[in-house]
Order: C-alpha cells, then structure tokens, then sequence
C-alpha cells in the first residue's frame, strides 16, 4: 500500500513537472515570436481607398498625430498609403487599425457586427458604422484586400473580402512594384459587392502595363 502511495506521489510530481515545463516552452515560444514582430526595423508600404455611399472619401492625415502615436511609425505616411517605418515597441503597433488611430481616426470591430470607421477629412471627422442607412438602404462597412503575390511574374492580385481585417498586421514589403497590397474600405449596401472592385492606383497603373495580372 505504501508503494502504491508512493507511486501516486511520483505521477504527480512528474505531472506537475510537465506541466510546468509545457507553460515554460509556450511563454518564450510567445515571447521570441513579440520579439521577432518588434525588435526589428520595419518598413511596409499598405495602399487603401475609401469609398461611402458611392462617394470616394479622402482622409485628412494629422501629420503631428503621426509623430506622436504608435512610437511614430507612421511619421511618412501620406493620403491613399500608409508607411511604417522604426521600430515598433510592441505588435499592437504595426496593426492597420493602429494606423488610423494614429492618423487621428478610430477602425473599430466588435462581435455585434457593428464595424466602425472614423476618419478625419478636409470637412472634419466623418463616421460610417454599420447598420446605418446609405442611400437609403442599410449599410455595412466592408473591406476588400487586394493581395500582391510576387513569387511568380507577371505578378497576381488575389482579391477578396476581408473580414477580419482589425487584427491585420503590416509586414516589410517596401520597394516592391506597386507597393505591396491593398485595401477597399467600402460602406454601402450589400449589392454594392456587386459592382466592379476598386483598386489601388498603384494596382491599376499595374494592371495596365500588365506588370500585375488578376487571379480569382
């Protein structure tokens, strides 16, 4: 019985061992992956439109709201792009909502579906939150990604619609032609799906030349 007793005792030294050897493995595996996000340079280049209602808006960008949010990553950005370049001091940086909180705006998600943009333009600050009305029709506010892939040439746009795009995190693709991808952000009804998709200039001018070509 006492042998018994002290095998018992063993497992759960050896259990709790594991355990504790587990927790340890996850929290620097986490750990160096913050740090590989942070402790580096980076410098990505994001193109992006807005369109409300059929209506193409403009964001007024804060230039000293740039320097003073987000450890001024986005110091060299300008209307229709968006350029992190330093180094960030934490993941949460380089999220493209952390852009337009540094511009002076606020993209916000929440699980009622209730999708927000702010954004400040020449007329002051407008707001788009889904469930509103556009033209008279409920409205959503929906973002389409246009992603660039370089692996082969000429290079492809693959395009579709983003649902989780408040967790999107800029990553170093500066220097590429056109410059990395790009996002639509689009508050209309559903049938406005239905239209042609927009596309970044870069993008168009792009396709144009044949540099990019589309792929469903």
């Amino acid at each position: 019985m006492k042998f018994t007793i002290k095998n018992i005792r063993k497992l759960r030294i050896i259990g709790i061992l594991i355990i504790l050897f587990i927790l340890i493995f996850v929290f620097l595996l986490l750990k160096n992956r913050n740090q590989t996000l942070t402790e580096r340079q980076i410098l990505s280049r994001t193109d992006y439109r807005i369109f409300a209602c059929g209506e193409e808006v403009f964001l007024k960008v804060d230039p000293e709201s740039l320097k003073v949010k987000r450890n001024g990553l986005f110091m060299r950005s300008e209307p229709g792009n968006i350029i992190a370049d330093g180094v960030p001091s934490s993941v949460d940086d380089i999220l493209l909502t952390s852009f337009f909180d540094a511009a002076g705006g606020t993209l916000e998600f929440s699980d009622e579906q209730k999708n927000i943009l702010r954004i400040p333009t020449e007329t002051g600050l407008r707001e788009f939150q889904s469930g509103d009305l556009c033209n008279g029709k409920k409205a959503e506010l929906q973002v389409l990604h246009h992603r660039i892939e370089t692996s082969t040439k000429p290079w492809s746009i693959y395009s579709r619609i983003m649902w989780k795009y408040f967790d999107h995190v800029l990553t170093n693709n500066y220097g590429k032609a056109p410059p990395g991808d790009c996002f639509i952000f689009i508050f209309d009804s559903e049938d406005a799906l239905e239209r042609p998709w927009p596309y970044c200039a870069s993008h168009e001018e792009a396709l144009a030349t044949g540099e990019l070509i589309l792929e469903k």
